[in-house]
């Protein structure tokens, strides 16, 4: 008995809780339309905090803080408004305007052809590609009832050459939305928040010798491993990172945040 009103209450107390949140997304949206941006980032940032994320807030919270003129949060939160969906195309395009304006290069060296098939697969969501794998399937399941159950050659040619497209169309289909589904799922990119980090070649504060480049505040960064220093008095991370460029060296844990 005291499970089902538990239950029941939760019922009644969840459409209260969307509204209020709605409502407090529809202030923050107000907020940001009377250029009141720091109370739009405030309430954008509850509701992170307290309703959780998508892609769309995200969107919101990088728009906010361009408006602050903080370009460094602007293109973490565009970043994270791709990672939760890719296909944001109105996200992308922010990304891409701010770098320009900070004169920051993200050029990873992958040759035309792979940005040209990594634009067309984020076109689309992870579960648009999903759907368009299965649909697929059905119909290169079609296509094989045809060859083998019809006695038309016609037909039968039809379905021979159409179950070919239709299978590799379904291949293409699955591999685009695990690549999405993967990207969404990915928790090692970082972008530098401060003005300009000095990395090491060692996973400690550099000597002059061991400086191995400066990264401005807005690159991204590649993590891949991770060693904690313990000196007696302090405590620091270092996260051994690989650029755009594919340059790699040491970074203090303090000078980014993950994507």
């Amino acid at each position: 008995m005291k499970k089902i009103l538990c239950i029941l209450i939760v019922a009644c107390c969840l459409p209260v809780i969307a509204a209020a949140a709605d409502n407090n997304v529809a202030l923050a949206d107000s907020a940001y339309e009377r250029e009141h941006y720091q109370e739009a980032l405030q309430r954008y940032l509850y509701e992170v905090k307290n309703h959780g994320t998508s892609s769309d807030l995200f969107y919101n919270i990088g728009n906010t803080y361009y408006r602050m003129c903080d370009n460094t949060h602007a293109i973490l939160y565009y970043e994270r408004a791709l990672q939760l969906d890719p296909s944001n195309s109105d996200a992308r395009e922010n990304l891409d305007f701010v770098r320009e304006k900070a004169h920051i290069s993200e050029d990873t060296g992958a040759s035309f052809f792979s940005d040209f098939f990594e634009s067309l697969v984020r076109r689309e969501s992870s579960n648009t590609w999903a759907v368009i794998a299965a649909v697929s399937f059905i119909l290169f399941l079609a296509a094989v009832a045809l060859y083998l159950f019809v006695d038309q050659v016609a037909l039968r040619k039809i379905g021979f050459f159409g179950g070919g497209v239709l299978l590799l169309a379904t291949v293409l289909a699955v591999a685009s939305a695990l690549y999405l589904y993967s990207q969404t799922k990915n928790q090692t990119q970082a972008i530098v928040m401060v003005p300009s980090s000095t990395l090491s070649t060692a996973p400690h504060a550099p000597s002059a010798r061991e400086v191995a480049f400066s990264l401005a505040q807005g690159h991204k960064v590649l993590i891949q491993d991770s060693v904690v220093n313990n000196s007696g008095v302090t405590t620091q991370k270092w996260y051994r990172v690989e650029t755009a460029d594919d340059r790699s060296a040491w970074i203090n844990a303090a000078d980014i945040e993950k994507i």
